[in-house]
């Protein structure tokens, strides 16, 4: 092995040792992320919903109903002008993740509080469980494989859509909400199509964005969705009758499988 040969190995190895790094690093920002916004929710379940009935209870949930409009408009707002100077930053060729986290994070909370003042106790119960969900999600996307994503994303939908069905109390918006959790299902399976019909690429107005490996296992993929959606379905017509637990059984037991197949793939 030449001089030659050395370096462009050396410079390979560092190259993937950079991708690494920012992979990490994005997973850490994540994971920071998740662990606040959750100490948030608990916070505002325990003090803005279940306040207690004093003089002190009573002002401090006025406070943060106050609190939660302010931060609904703020919060977007601000997040969309971190990420519009993150993108600025960007095109001028100076990379780093902090200022699209903390964008990201100022979007996420603003979203967040409009869905607590919308839904009060409902839309805390629900985002405390999701908020789990989502940064489940990050870490797969960026430590695994993007099939393994796509399949946690139907697994996601089927957990989530699980929740709604019980937490929820059989009205329109349960129906509404369920019927996006099937819609994200056909989102993941026609984009796999796509793919799967270029070869592991989507070409969007003449530019070919490469998705998915050549090798990848698009079967698994139209397996997870149709199994998610049978799940979500038999929630439907079934209800309660076999138990509620039986539904989150199936979405967690295909995660956790598909998880030793593609943890393995990496080995």
């Amino acid at each position: 092995m030449d001089s030659r040969e050395k370096l462009e190995r050396q410079r390979l190895k560092a190259e993937k040792q950079r991708q690494e790094d920012i992979a990490l690093t994005k997973v850490l920002y994540w994971i920071v992320g998740a662990v606040v916004l959750e100490f948030l929710l608990l916070m505002t379940q325990k003090y803005f919903i279940n306040f207690t009935v004093d003089e002190f209870g009573i002002n401090l949930a006025v406070a943060i109903a106050s609190a939660i409009k302010v931060v609904t408009f703020a919060g977007i707002i601000a997040g969309v002008a971190v990420l519009v100077l993150a993108r600025a930053r960007w095109k001028k060729g100076k990379q780093g993740v902090f200022f699209w986290a903390v964008g990201l994070f100022l979007i996420l909370l603003g979203v967040y509080s409009a869905l607590v003042w919308q839904f009060n106790a409902t839309g805390v119960e629900f985002l405390i469980f999701a908020n789990v969900v989502f940064a489940v999600l990050a870490f797969v996307y960026y430590i695994y494989q993007t099939e393994f994503f796509a399949v946690a994303v139907t697994c996601a939908a089927g957990m989530l859509g699980i929740y709604i069905r019980f937490a929820g109390s059989s009205g329109i918006r349960t129906y509404v909400a369920l019927g996006l959790m099937v819609v994200v299902l056909v989102v993941v399976a026609a984009v796999a199509a796509a793919a799967q019909h270029g070869e592991g690429a989507l070409t969007l107005k003449d530019k070919k964005i490469e998705l998915l490996p050549k090798t990848a296992n698009y079967i698994l993929i139209y397996v997870s969705c149709a199994l998610m959606a049978v799940v979500l379905i038999a929630s439907l017509i079934i209800g309660t009758g076999v138990g509620e637990m039986v539904y989150y059984a199936v979405p967690t037991a295909w995660v956790l499988i598909m998880a030793v197949y593609y943890t393995v793939k990496l080995m």
